[in-house]
């Protein structure tokens, strides 16, 4: 069996000191604050109560916020849409209608992003290349239908 790599200190220190800037900086500053304190057991400064209190403080807890995380995270070669473009589409748009994104020009963002990089390249390569929203939508549909 082999040591590991860092101490659970040293995992601590790499996680917090990744936080730099915002409110990430604060956050850390206070776990920091906290696991230099000697007066506070050890059992009360563990990764896990870190990555805990991460948890509630960073992710969303409004379906809102929920939604447009959601939204990001789609993409069209990920499971399960691999070689199911309808399918990607309807949660696509499941998701914007959740999150209350109505901006054509986001949307049109996290759609691209959405796209296989290789996807997006053969889709902009043409002559007509996509503008808008739907434009974006419909050459996915396309250029998908017959990579696959």
């Amino acid at each position: 069996m082999c040591r590991p790599r860092y101490t659970e200190k040293q995992m601590k220190l790499i996680l917090l000191n990744k936080m730099s800037k915002g409110r990430g900086a604060d956050f850390s500053e206070g776990w920091l604050s906290k696991i230099a304190d000697d007066t506070i057991p050890e059992e009360h400064k563990s990764k896990e109560l870190i990555v805990h209190d991460f948890e509630k403080v960073f992710l969303p807890t409004d379906k809102t916020s929920r939604a447009r995380v959601a939204l990001a995270d789609l993409h069209i070669e990920g499971l399960p849409f691999r070689g199911d473009f309808h399918g990607f589409h309807s949660s696509f748009e499941l998701e914007a209608g959740k999150s209350g994104v109505e901006d054509e020009n986001v949307l049109k963002d996290l759609l691209r992003q959405a796209v296989s990089t290789n996807l997006a390249f053969k889709m902009t390569s043409v002559e007509n290349k996509p503008k808008t929203y739907k434009d974006w939508l419909m050459k996915a549909g396309q250029f998908y239908d017959v990579t696959q």
